[in-house]
Parts: C-alpha cells; sequence; structure tokens
C-alpha cells in the first residue's frame, strides 16, 4: 500500500495546483477536494474493513459534487451516473464484508489461535470460512462473496462491462479531479481486488482467475 499512498500524495499536490481554472465557491471547492484526498488515503492505509467502506464511502460524496458543482456542461448527468454506479458497487462490497465478519469461523484458524468475530483484516488472513461448504443454487457461497466483491472492484477500476460511467465523467470533471480520478481512483478497484479478494479469498481467485483475465 505504501508506493499507492506516495502516488496519492504526489496526486493530490499536482491536482491542488491544476485547481487554478477553479474561480468560483473556492472553500466549498477545497472543502471537497480535501473531504476526497482524506478518503483516498483512508482507503490505502486501513487495516480493517469495516474503515475501508467507510473512507470508500467518504470518496464518493465529494467526487458527485467536486464533478456535478464544477465540471462542464453535462456535470449534473456525468456526476449522477458516477453516483449511482460506484453505489450499486458499494452494495456488492458490504454483502462480502458482512459474509466475512459473520463467517470467521475460530475453530478452523489456520495458526490455532482462537479470534472472535472482526472485521481486522490481518487476523481475518489466518482464518478458514465457517460457510465454505455452503453452496447457493449450486455455487459454494465463498465464490460467490469473490464475485460480489469483484464486481463491486470492477465498477470502480472500470472494467468491462462496467465502464460506461467514465467517459462522462473525465469529459465533464475539473481538470484536477480529472487527473485525480485517472492516477488514483481507478487504481483503487484493481487494489481493492488485489486487498481483499487475493489475500482473504486466494482459492476462489485462482477459480476465477481465467474469468478475471478475460474481463
Amino acid at each position: 500500500s505504501i508506493s499507492i499512498v506516495c502516488l496519492a500524495a504526489l496526486i493530490s499536490f499536482v491536482g491542488a495546483l491544476a485547481s487554478f481554472s477553479v474561480n468560483d465557491q473556492l472553500k466549498g471547492y477545497f472543502a471537497m477536494y480535501n473531504l476526497l484526498v482524506t478518503g483516498m488515503f483512508g482507503v490505502f492505509v486501513s487495516l480493517d474493513l469495516f474503515m475501508f467502506y467507510v473512507f470508500w464511502e467518504v470518496m464518493l460524496l465529494p467526487m458527485y459534487f467536486l464533478i456535478g458543482i464544477w465540471g462542464g456542461p453535462k456535470r449534473q448527468y456525468a456526476a449522477i451516473k458516477f453516483f449511482l454506479y460506484t453505489l450499486a458497487g458499494s452494495v456488492f462490497m458490504l454483502l462480502g464484508f458482512i459474509w466475512f465478519y459473520l463467517n470467521c469461523d475460530p475453530t478452523y484458524l489456520i495458526d490455532g489461535q482462537a479470534v472472535t468475530r472482526t472485521f481486522s483484516i490481518p487476523e481475518l488472513m489466518r482464518v478458514a470460512w465457517a460457510g465454505k461448504g455452503l453452496t447457493i443454487l449450486g455455487v459454494s457461497a465463498v465464490k460467490l462473496v469473490w464475485i460480489w466483491l469483484f464486481v463491486g472492484f470492477a465498477i470502480k477500476i472500470p472494467m468491462f462491462p462496467f465502464h460506461t460511467w467514465l467517459p462522462d465523467a473525465h469529459v465533464e470533471a475539473p481538470t484536477a479531479i480529472s487527473v485525480i480520478l485517472a492516477g488514483v481512483l481507478l487504481k483503487m478497484g484493481t487494489y481493492g481486488i488485489m486487498r481483499i479478494n487475493m489475500t482473504l479469498l486466494p482459492e476462489a481467485t485462482q477459480w476465477a482467475a481465467g474469468g478475471m483475465a478475460v474481463f
């Protein structure tokens, strides 16, 4: 994560310098800008799924306003489209995180140390899942959770076929926000897959590797 934290710091600084084109409501603009930067850093340094989700959602609102108020001629359409797509992805993420919390089974710990239910990513890396053998419509629950998380993160990348919000957002966003969008925000989807899918569900990741490569 540290390399992306450094990248986010650099891009945020460059974005602040690139905000010279903004002339209206500067206080509101930079309030939203700093809230967006806070959310970005929070995602990359969180060691807890709950805080990861909170900071992920913190980014959503300022981005909506930054595009919708300071964007181009079609800014409202682009902002609403961005908001709806990413909000839908967040629902899939939330379902996956709740499943992790409810199915953390301390009787199947890899190193034999028992823990209670937790959102801690380092702790969840050590456990097996109580619902590992559960199937839903013939599909393993673990694989289904992997798909939920993958869809949520794929929207943020954005990966086909969830990519249609990106051209509008890029075109209508202010220059500095477009820089941050390309330089940092679009990396978060891939980061989430590496941080959550691959780390907590390695077997399901192997199962889905071919399909992930195709998309």
